[in-house]
Parts: structure tokens; sequence; C-alpha cells
């Protein structure tokens, strides 16, 4: 066989096994979004029991630190049965995402121990669980920036973008949980729930963008919300002013809010399995056509090995067949077969390449944004939420888009005073 079919189908192999690494990675997916779903739950009781100083809810703790360890051990053993070289998709990066992620986690049972101790306080519970939750997210991130299919990378990104919604949701469950608990809310827990409403939003609305085809799971899910009760309840948080709150409404809002979010993560697992189902499905497609070239090309075993190229006289544009392909023995069949995998595999790849460019628009956009958030943090002693809100407030005094914004603050990091 010549080095022109040997190398034609050496490439779809290579797509075939890239697919399968990004199967392998969706699979990733779905097992984080189970330890973030249980981690989240326990957040949020866990700022019950500390703004009710041990009051409140210590069973339900123990029962939720519980499901989240058994959710750790399922990450672990995932991790132990894959731990080979080119496992997954552009492994050095996922793997590196993987390294911090597990860091992250091996700071649990320090905050644990100071949640059972009541010696942390809810905003420091709530910060220390949002950077676990947040190396995880970036894993799921990464596996999304990586993925080579722009179909299977434009369903990671609605994923992300879900699971990122869901978090948001988390964080103003336990911000709500803690003040309801406490019997008073601040003025900056005002703020950062106000921030969480806002963000999730935008995130959810970025998932609809990119999951056009669960439109329709995602109404009908909608539709079974107690999206009713969570305003009420919002409108008692956020209009307080000062006034104390029934610290009995805290577990109504935990319940309020984990029934949103319990929602949101069923179609999380649905769009995950969904994900799943396109990789076997494209995986079994490619093979398919894999084995057919190698029975097509078989037959070229006692031909001219040169043959095939006398069908390309200039440009893979020109079908013409040269008589000179009768003369070597090459029928027109195979030379027109070899013409047009040719052909064909190089506009598929070019246009794998234009959307998946287009894909990651958004995602670049949202990396502007992370390390804009980063630079104020660091430079003005902000926290992540004051960071946004100072980010939005210039993209809306200067009618520009927040990305745009955040490029600015990138570009004058070194000149942007400190705090």
């Amino acid at each position: 066989m010549s080095q022109v079919l040997n190398y034609l189908i050496t490439a779809r192999r290579c797509e075939v096994e890239e697919l399968q690494r990004l199967a392998r990675t969706c699979q990733l997916v779905l097992t984080v979004g189970k330890l973030i779903h249980c981690l989240q739950q326990e957040r949020g009781v866990s700022n019950i029991y500390l703004g009710s100083r041990g009051e409140r809810d210590a069973q339900e703790c123990q029962e939720r630190v519980a499901a989240s360890q058994a959710a750790r051990c399922e990450f672990d053993t995932w991790l132990e049965s894959t731990e080979h070289d080119n496992a997954l998709s552009n492994g050095a990066r996922l793997y590196t995402r993987i390294a911090f992620a597990l860091h992250a986690l091996d700071g649990l049972p320090k905050l644990r121990a100071d949640v059972v101790a009541l010696t942390c306080t809810p905003s420091a519970s709530y910060e220390r669980f949002k950077t676990v939750v947040g190396a995880l997210l970036a894993l799921v991130f990464e596996a999304a920036d990586v993925a080579v299919d722009p179909e299977i990378s434009r369903l990671l990104v609605a994923l992300f973008n879900l699971m990122q919604g869901k978090e948001f949701a988390g964080r103003e469950r336990a911000a709500g949980a803690a003040a309801f608990a406490m019997g008073k809310i601040t003025r900056e827990q005002e703020q950062t729930i106000e921030t969480q409403i806002e963000m999730q939003e935008q995130a959810l609305r970025r998932f609809e963008s990119f999951a056009e085809g669960f439109r329709n799971e995602w109404s009908a899910m909608q539709a079974t919300l107690p999206l009713a009760d969570l305003e009420r309840l919002r409108r008692k948080l956020l209009t307080a002013h000062g006034r104390p709150l029934d610290p009995e409404l805290a577990d109504a809002w935990y319940q309020c809010c984990s029934t949103r979010m319990d929602g949101l993560h069923r179609v999380e697992i649905h769009l995950a399995n969904y994900l799943q189902s396109q990789c076997r499905d494209k995986i079994a497609e490619l093979q398919k056509e894999l084995d057919h070239q190698g029975q097509l090309f078989s037959q070229d075993d006692a031909l001219d090995p040169l043959a095939p190229l006398v069908a390309f006289p200039s440009s893979l544009e020109d079908q013409a067949l040269p008589e000179q392909s009768l003369r070597t023995g090459v029928g027109p069949h195979l030379t027109h077969s070899i013409v047009d995998i040719l052909r064909t595999q190089s506009e598929r790849l070019q246009n794998l390449t234009q959307e998946l460019a287009t894909v990651r628009e958004s995602l670049e956009e949202r990396k502007l944004i992370e390390r804009a958030k980063g630079v104020l943090m660091m430079k003005q002693g902000l926290n992540e939420e004051a960071a946004y809100r100072l980010l939005r407030k210039h993209a809306m005094n200067q009618n520009r888009r927040i990305a745009e914004v955040a490029q600015a603050i990138l570009s004058l990091t070194e000149i942007l005073p400190d705090a």
C-alpha cells in the first residue's frame, strides 16, 4: 500500500484515538460534576450550622459530609483507572488542573474540623468551599477548552456554563442560609447575593445559547421549579435593610434553593450522558469509515505505488481523470476514491478548525475576565464579587463589553496602583 494511503488511514486512526480520549474526558466531567454537587450541598448546610452557632442541622451536616466523601472516593477511583499516558485530551493541561483540584480537595478535612468546632465564620467557610469548587470547575473549563471536536466542544462549553450557573446559585444559597440562620443580613452579604444572582443568570443564558438542542428539556425542567417561592424569599433577604430576619426561614430557603439546584444537576447529568453517547456515535462512525477505507485500498497492493498521485495534476478541485491512470492499472473507481477522500478530509478538517475557533471565542472572553478579576483582587485587595462589580460598573459607564474592559485592565497591570 502506498504512503498516501497509509497516511490517510493513519490520519483517520488519530481522529478515532482523539475521540476516545475525549470520551474519557467527558466521563471525567460527569464524575467531577457529581462531586461538585455534593460539595455545594455540604457548603449550604455548613453555613446554616455555623450561622446558628451549631444549633441547627448538625445531623444534616454529617450526612452531607459523608456524601461528599463518597463522591470524592468515586473521583479518586476514576482517576486511578485512567492513570496512563495520553489517556485524556490534551493531557498536560488537564492533568495540571487535576493536580490543582486534588490539592484543593486535600484542604477539606481541616475545613470540616473547623466547621464542627465552630472555629470559622460562615463567610470564611463560604470562601474556602468556593476555592475547592472553583478548582473543580476550572477542570471542567479546561476540558471544554481542549476538546478538538467542535460539536463536543460546544456541548462542553454549554455544560461548563450550566455548572458555573449552578455554582453561583450554590453561593447564593450558602450566603442566604447563613443570613437567615443568624437572623440578620449585612450590606456586604446583600451585595454578594445580588452579584451571585446576576452572574448565575448570565451563565445560564450562555448555557442556553450553546445548548440549542436542549431547549425543550430545559423549559420543562424550569416549569417544575419553585421559582416564585425563591423570588419571595429573595425579597425578604434583600429588602431587610437592617431589620431582623426570621431564623426559621433558613431551612425553607435551603430547601427551595436546593430543589432548583437539584433540577439543574439533573440537566447536567443528562447533558453529560448525551456527550458520552455523541462521542461513542462519532467513534463508531469513524471506525466504520476506517474499515471501509482499509477494504477499498487493500486492492492497491499489486499496483504501482505512485499511480494514485497521478490523480492530482495541480489541485484537488480538478476531478478530471488523466489517461495515464488507465495505463498504470489504477481503475477510475479507486482513483476517484482517493481524490474524494483527500478532498473530503481536507475540507472537514478546515471546517472543524473554523467551528472550534467560533466556540472558543466565549472561552477566551472568560479567560480575560477571570485574569482581570485576579489583577483587581491582587492590586486592590477586593474579593471576587467586588472585583466583578467593579468590572461591570466600568463596562456600563463606558458602554463597553466586560471583556473589553478586562482586556484594558490587563494591558495596564504593571502601572495599576496597589491598594
